[in-house]
């Protein structure tokens, strides 16, 4: 015959098989799961970048670092950190299927510091390689600066960001983002970015969730200028860093009661 169904009564599901079914189920995206071990949290020692406990999905296959991983960054490159799946390595058996002293020593992925562009083969269609990184770096001689680029796969729940210096009025003022589902959401209440700098800056989210280009939008906003109140679409820009502003509306002095805005995760 020539068809089959893999979670069949007595039938054979291979990893590259199960692998596909999760990819689909997760809409074939690779990111890192939240809330799993301490979130592959970065500590540098000079050129030696640790990554700590978490999980990842890649291209519908579960990984994990149970322990301290290290990765050796070349001096003075630039690059990315990443959780690297190489179906071109072949694992190590040891023993035999079925034994009690049968092991798999899994060489088929493994951290790695990635200079230049990345490989993100589909696994799932005649692929062999995908690098996922949790953070781009910049080395010199001696030393390394990181800045996180990783994206959750479930939910992060609400995460509240600082408002820019001058960019809140009344007493409550707030901002706060979440990742959810590969989607961002981000809301806000009672700034006025007409006080911050360039009289247009409200806050910033992590560069991890910001577009990958600058995206234009209109939000939704409650505004209240001299009793003057109401809903209003104003344009704003979320930068490619994070940072999010308003243009100046001089009939309703950019004085933000609340608003909302979200868009897909797109790196």
């Amino acid at each position: 015959m020539a068809i089959t169904m893999y979670q069949a009564d007595r039938n054979f599901v291979s990893p590259a098989n199960d692998a596909a079914l999760y990819s689909a189920i997760l809409n074939n995206t690779s990111g890192v799961l939240a809330n799993r071990g301490n979130n592959f949290a970065l500590t540098i020692d000079g050129l030696v970048v640790s990554i700590d406990t978490g999980q990842a999905v890649i291209g519908g296959r579960l990984i994990e670092i149970t322990a301290l991983e290290s990765v050796t960054v070349p001096a003075n490159s630039s690059g990315s950190i990443c959780l690297v799946v190489d179906l071109t390595k072949t694992n190590t058996v040891t023993g035999n299927a079925g034994d009690t002293t049968y092991s798999v020593a899994v060489n088929q992925v493994y951290t790695s510091a990635v200079i230049g562009s990345l490989t993100q083969d589909d696994l799932n269609d005649g692929g062999f390689i995908y690098e996922l990184p949790l953070a781009s770096f910049v080395s010199t001689a001696t030393s390394v600066t990181l800045t996180n680029t990783t994206g959750y796969l479930n939910d992060t729940g609400w995460i509240s960001v600082s408002l820019k210096a001058g960019a809140i009025f009344g007493s409550n003022g707030y901002a706060q983002y979440r990742v959810r589902n590969g989607h961002v959401f981000i809301e806000f209440y009672n700034i006025n970015p007409y006080k911050a700098t360039n009289q247009n800056q409200a806050f910033t989210i992590p560069s991890a969730f910001a577009p990958s280009k600058n995206l234009n939008y209109f939000a939704m906003v409650s505004n209240s200028n001299g009793g003057t109140t109401g809903m209003h679409a104003r344009l704003g820009t979320i930068a490619n860093t994070g940072l999010i502003y308003f243009n100046y509306d001089g009939t309703y002095n950019n004085e933000y009661g609340s608003g909302q805005l979200d868009y897909p995760l797109d790196k």
